[in-house]
């Protein structure tokens, strides 16, 4: 499906665009917060091209429907190689890039899945960041989008040092039952998860209408989402720096008053809008701002590690009336696209339909999700708005 020659040709135009972009990084406008400059870093432009190339060379990425055979045939294997040859030519050494192997059975069979870890040293080691997206399965949006921004992300950061230890993530086998990210965490020391101030999930952030965060967990009861600091956080720091910001408490009740979601922003940031006093129409589990246990934030969550959610979708489609209604299964509420308005998981996952209906949408998204991220990964902290 891929010529050597047109791959090298690719590969060395990422490198440039890599390059300029660690050099350039921040983008023209810095917010003045209290007093101080807020340097946005925004790769956006790494994040399509590579969003571009792995759509158009790397577009089956499922372990199990490409088997487990090294070669340019397997995109699987493939997916992997590039994301590790573009981590090497930023400058990551090979003390930094581990593959970590983990087995698993579907069916009769086994298999070998295989995560990326990226560890960088922070300041002070005393606390980590931890940061992932699955790199398998089929789509643009879930998840070529997620591990384009998180690629372009360790890309761009390489030499900026993070105030904690930074591990950034590529998971395999999501699909598959997020088992490499139960890999990952039922490997990590007792410390380590004390030491990690949070984990960062990034996961279909192309096609949906809402750009939202999620974080905290829900009592036995559903009534009430604790450990809700690491999404406060991301909400703080995404006010800081310049978006519009819906939290739990302003979409509390919004859709119960005027019978539909709020207007779609490019340069806001959203939530799960379903309370416990104001629940969803139909189908009411996940209580804001938490969110199901669908993604590779669930075995962190389980294991007492905070974790935030990027993750761009519809709370408020009803899809096709059924049990998904309601419950951020669909990306958009406009029915007459995708399956119902849903394209993850489906055939309608592609480029030429995000580029198509909703023109300019991955850009826009990247440009709130990147500079949001580099932040949170740099600087916890949120009395030091300089990212």
């Amino acid at each position: 499906m891929n010529v050597k020659k047109r791959i090298l040709a690719l590969l060395s135009l990422l490198c440039a665009v890599s390059i300029l972009l660690s050099a350039c990084g921040a983008n023209e406008e810095s917010p003045s917060v209290t007093g101080e400059t807020l340097v946005v870093n925004d790769f956006t432009e790494l994040s399509m091209t590579y969003l571009t190339y792995i759509a158009t060379n790397l577009p089956s990425r499922d372990l199990v429907a490409n088997g487990e055979k090294a070669g340019a045939g397997n995109t699987h294997f493939r997916t992997r190689q590039w994301i590790e040859e573009q981590l090497e030519a930023a400058g990551y050494d090979d003390e930094q890039i581990q593959e970590k192997k983990f087995t698993f059975s579907e069916g009769k069979k086994k298999y070998t899945g295989c995560n990326v870890v990226v560890h960088v040293d922070g300041q002070s080691s005393d606390r980590r960041v931890i940061v992932g997206a699955h790199y398998d399965g089929d789509g643009v949006g879930d998840n070529g989008s997620g591990f384009a921004l998180l690629l372009a992300t360790a890309v761009s950061l390489v030499d900026q040092q993070p105030l904690y230890d930074v591990e950034y993530v590529f998971f395999d086998a999501e699909e598959n039952g997020l088992i490499g990210s139960e890999s990952y965490v039922s490997t990590m020391s007792k410390k380590h998860k004390k030491q990690t101030e949070y984990y960062i999930n990034i996961d279909s952030i192309a096609f949906g209408d809402y750009c939202n965060v999620y974080g905290g967990i829900q009592n036995d009861k559903k009534k009430v989402v604790e450990e809700t600091d690491a999404y406060e956080l991301a909400m703080e720091k995404a006010a800081k720096l310049g978006f519009e910001t819906y939290t739990t408490e302003d979409l509390d009740g919004y859709y119960k008053q005027n019978k539909k979601g709020p207007p779609i922003q490019d340069n806001a940031l959203y939530s799960n809008p379903w309370t416990y006093d104001n629940p969803a129409p139909k189908n009411h589990s996940y209580m804001s701002p938490s969110t199901g246990d669908w993604g590779d934030h669930a075995p962190f969550k389980d294991a007492g590690i905070p974790y935030i959610y990027l993750e761009a979708t519809n709370w408020y489609a009803k899809g096709d009336g059924k049990e998904d209604a309601y419950t951020g299964y669909f990306e958009t509420d406009d029915t007459s696209v995708g399956e119902n308005g849903m394209f993850m998981n489906t055939e309608y996952d592609t480029l030429e339909n995000l580029v198509g209906l909703f023109p300019g949408r991955a850009e826009a998204h990247f440009h709130i999700y990147s500079p949001l991220l580099s932040s949170l990964i740099l600087n916890p902290d949120t009395d030091t708005p300089t990212v």
